[in-house]
């Protein structure tokens, strides 16, 4: 009798440890979550087994809600299971690479200097082409919404890079929309601007620009839910927990071609009532930033190169815009004779 029950639990042990990568039959594959990257189907050859091995750790069946649901029961303990998720207070999350910018930590002074050296050197390229610059950061979620940060973590950044770096942007000249000292509601799970943050950054861009608008009046209500890029990262598969605000007003641009969802590398845009050209790099936060400024100039183009290399083409204004935790990146503009 013993030895049947023993053979009973082995087989049942056999069975659950089977069950996911034989579930793949029934329920299929587990896809991606956020940016993750999948191990691609094995191929034959030596490495075969151990490509098998790593095939089916990422394409087991239901392997999204089981990492959901054991990151849900670590959360719980206050223990984040994605390490580039940091958790907050109240069901905030915010994006671990934003830290240093959060606890003060920078960059030396010369740093910052050539940063703000090569930003003067690139405005000086524009307006001696007739053509207008303006460079602007959006703000890590942290920097304007601290108070739900873990607090273990001592706020510092009176002493980061954006901080640092606003006088020596003044002292050469460069003309920069701040956008800091603004009210941007940002998504409590995901790392972005909500499109009413958006409408404001993009008030305060045109501004700076010498252009009047009102976009951060328009109607936006809570329509739907969002599914925030922390909440995937971290609970994968699971549907979003707070609502998507959406600007209800409606856009009379054009964009000219696929859009990705505003994750395109390059994004074309034309409006008849509009007024200019504009060429903008932006990085994932001109996701909802790009509307705004496609609805004010005639013709404008959204790009997420780094290059930052003048364009090609006769464009009235250039805007670089990019998110605080990416400053050092610009270290690496290239200068141009």
């Amino acid at each position: 009798m013993k030895h049947a029950i023993s053979k009973v639990y082995i087989a049942l042990f056999l069975l659950l440890c089977l069950l996911p990568s034989l579930g793949i039959l029934v329920f299929g594959e587990s896809g991606a979550a956020a940016n993750e990257i999948l191990s691609p189907r094995p191929q034959w050859g030596w490495e075969v087994l151990s490509q098998t091995a790593d095939y089916l750790a990422d394409h087991f069946a239901l392997r999204q809600p089981m990492v959901a649901l054991w990151s849900r029961l670590n959360a719980a303990l206050g223990h984040s299971t994605d390490e580039q998720v940091l958790l907050g207070r109240e069901g905030w999350l915010y994006y671990t690479p934003s830290l240093p910018d959060y606890l003060g930590e920078h960059l030396e002074d010369e740093d910052l200097e050539q940063i703000a050296r090569n930003l003067a050197r690139l405005q000086q390229q524009c307006e001696e082409s007739g053509r207008q610059f303006l460079f602007t950061i959006a703000p890590n979620k942290n920097s304007l919404y601290p108070e739900y940060m873990p607090a273990w973590a001592t706020n510092g950044h009176e002493q980061a890079n954006s901080v640092r770096l606003r006088p020596l942007l003044e002292q050469y000249g460069v003309c920069y929309a701040d956008l800091f000292a603004l009210d941007m509601p940002y998504y409590r799970t995901d790392t972005h601007w909500t499109a009413e943050g958006a409408a404001v950054g993009a008030d305060a861009i045109l501004r700076a620009l010498g252009r009047e608008s009102g976009y951060a009046a328009r109607r936006f209500t809570a329509e739907g839910r969002h599914l925030g890029d922390l909440e995937e990262m971290l609970y994968p598969g699971t549907a979003g927990e707070e609502a998507a605000i959406v600007d209800t007003t409606g856009f009379s641009y054009e964009a000219l071609g696929k859009v990705n969802g505003g994750n395109a590398l390059t994004i074309r845009t034309q409006n008849p009532t509009g007024e200019g050209s504009l060429f903008c790099w932006r990085d994932s936060f001109g996701i909802a930033l790009y509307p705004y400024l496609a609805e004010d100039y005639a013709e404008a183009v959204f790009s997420r190169s780094t290059d930052y290399r003048l364009p090609e083409g006769d464009w009235d204004t250039l805007i670089l815009e990019i998110v605080e935790r990416n400053l050092p990146n610009l270290l690496d503009i290239p200068m141009e004779d």
